[in-house]
């Protein structure tokens, strides 16, 4: 049971220049251009620089192997159901589910089927998990739940079983006894001197709190599953013609609390749990709008942000997540459409900038304000993204002259707009395939090779990052824009031919602990500092290395202090001070 790879692109990349040589998709042409958009005739002042620039973070996906523990309910964040037998792990066969993700039935033993029990992953592979602890599992509904992989039941009572964990903390439920008239249901496994907290209402692990608590902005991209394009039952799609026909998401198809799964078998963190986390921190949340999200969606969304969202936080809005990156569906979804409403030499990002534009709109009307960018912002903050190194391609989203008013008129999607967003990672040139023998010289040096490696990041931050900030912040002020990251941190990975190369991998892992690595995360900073940055926010905050990369500052919920967490933390101490006492002078 492998984990996943967190997809991230390290600038070591080759920058991607012209045109992408497009796929063609059919579809028709949604009917967005009714919203009420009118263009600015004249220019916009200047976005005055705030006079600190703050860190903000994303927060990490969800998962049974995750070492951030962020929920009180390890339910929401179980791995799928999986079919079993007392031989057999996964025999392939379907699982009944009912439309929340419970199961609704086991096979019948007379049907030929080979699954005698269905098995969920709670905790598995997971570094942060600890043996020996106590779980209490509470259900609604009639069956018999055991306890698998090391762990045992250890008391049962009506609608509640006790289980204990082994000696390497995983935990594995099997069901092997479903009533289908009175199926199992609204399973909950929580940590038990943690049940009376759940009880009264919270859903997010203290320890977790505390450890993204001053971070004045938490991005939810993964937390949204943003970078799945799903159908109205919660599905995920895939192939060119499911995703170029992707139907358009209404409210009532959003993620619920009451949906088995918000992780990797469910569609996400329902909006309820997001603006619960953003209340209790303090923290502007930052949300993700499904790409195929219809108004009806985006207007259920908002006007649920602004009824509970503590009021006077700001947010920022964001429709999908790298919308330039062919990687993802929503750059084959964001073409289809581009072609349908503009014709077949359409580029994908002219659809993006004009249907973000019209998200803003939503949102700002939602909630009282201007659709337009004003001297003085509002509440929301619309978000256009763009890639990191291919200098030139924020035109197509921008300034697009393709999006017209029904009479004909160019409307410009920059004016919609309020941020301008690109990545911050910084590497040394250490993931890729032509530099891993070089690397691996590198280790005869009597240090191990960690001085060539933390010099080769920190000329890349001044010789690639630094100058790239300036050309985006460039950009930003000739839109009027205000400079920001939307993920950003240490950007190195195993090299793709050499994945399995463990040792290269606890090289890079190890790199990342070093002293060195404050003064590094400080110069990229700055260096977006230097350029008019005015957010930055940083990746990954709690999350295990691996060959995939080293995303986060902390890699387990139970550690308190690393060179990459420490300098956010610093950092935004500093600029706090700083921003008080130049309001202060002002005065």
């Amino acid at each position: 049971m492998g984990k996943r790879p967190s997809i991230a692109l390290g600038l070591s990349l080759v920058a991607l220049a012209g045109g992408v040589a497009a796929l063609s998709f059919a579809g028709k042409a949604p009917a967005w251009d009714r919203l009420p958009i009118r263009h600015s005739e004249t220019p916009q002042p200047p976005v005055v620089r705030p006079l600190a620039m703050p860190i903000g973070t994303n927060l990490d996906a969800l998962s049974y192997w995750s070492p951030a523990f962020p929920l009180l309910d390890l339910m929401k964040s179980a791995g799928p159901w999986v079919p079993h037998n007392d031989a057999t792990y996964d025999t392939g066969e379907p699982v009944a589910l009912d439309p929340q993700g419970w199961v609704e039935r086991l096979p019948d033993p007379g049907s030929g089927a080979r699954a005698t029990s269905v098995l969920v992953n709670i905790l598995h592979d997971n570094p942060a998990a600890q043996g020996h602890t106590r779980y209490a599992v509470l259900y609604d509904g009639k069956g018999t739940i055991d306890a698998t992989f090391g762990a045992k039941v250890v008391d049962r009572s009506a609608g509640r079983i006790d289980v204990e964990t082994g000696d390497d903390g995983g935990l594995a439920l099997v069901i092997t006894a479903i009533d289908p008239a009175d199926h199992l249901r609204n399973i909950r496994v929580v940590r038990a001197d943690l049940l009376p907290l759940y009880r009264s209402g919270q859903s997010f692990d203290p320890t977790y709190l505390e450890r993204i608590g001053g971070f004045p902005a938490l991005r939810f991209m993964d937390w949204m599953s943003t970078n799945i394009l799903y159908d109205k039952a919660g599905h995920a799609l895939s192939g060119d013609v499911a995703i170029a026909n992707a139907p358009l998401l209404d409210w009532r198809d959003r993620p619920r609390p009451e949906d088995r799964s918000w992780g990797e078998a469910g569609h996400g963190v329902p909006v309820e749990a997001l603006v619960e986390i953003a209340n209790r921190t303090g923290a502007e949340p930052w949300f993700n709008m499904p790409i195929n999200a219809s108004d009806d969606y985006v207007r259920g969304f908002a006007t649920y942000v602004r009824d509970h969202l503590r009021p006077g936080l700001k947010m920022h809005v964001e429709l999908s997540n790298e919308v330039w990156n062919w990687s993802f569906p929503q750059a084959h979804y964001a073409e289809a459409r581009a072609h349908a409403l503009f014709g077949p030499d359409a580029k994908w990002l002219e659809w993006y900038g004009m249907r973000a534009a019209q998200i803003g709109v939503i949102w700002k009307t939602v909630f009282g304000e201007p659709p337009t960018r004003t001297a003085k912002p509002g509440r929301v903050a619309m978000v256009f993204g763009t890639q990191f190194a291919w200098k030139g391609l924020e035109t197509y989203g921008l300034d697009t002259q393709r999006w017209r008013d029904a009479g004909g008129r160019v409307l410009h999607p920059a004016d919609y707009f309020d941020e301008y967003a690109v990545a911050g990672y910084y590497d040394g040139a250490m993931n890729t395939d032509e530099t891993y023998d070089t690397v691996r010289g590198w280790w005869r040096d009597a240090d191990g090779g960690y001085g060539r490696a933390v010099a080769a990041l920190k000329a890349r931050i001044a010789q690639v990052n630094a100058p790239t900030y300036l050309y985006h912040g460039d950009q930003a002020r000739r839109h009027g824009l205000r400079l920001v990251t939307y993920e950003a941190g240490y950007g190195e990975f195993t090299p793709p031919s050499h994945r399995d190369d463990q040792a290269y991998t606890d090289f890079l892992a190890k790199l990342q602990r070093r002293p060195e690595f404050h003064a590094l995360e400080t110069q990229n900073y700055r260096a977006f500092q230097t350029a008019g940055g005015a957010l930055f926010m940083n990746y990954g905050i709690i999350g295990a290395p691996s060959k995939w990369g080293n995303w986060s500052a902390l890699e387990s919920v139970r550690q308190t202090s690393s060179p990459r967490y420490d300098a956010m933390r610093a950092w935004n101490a500093a600029e706090t001070v700083k921003g008080g006492s130049e309001r202060a002078a002002r005065r």
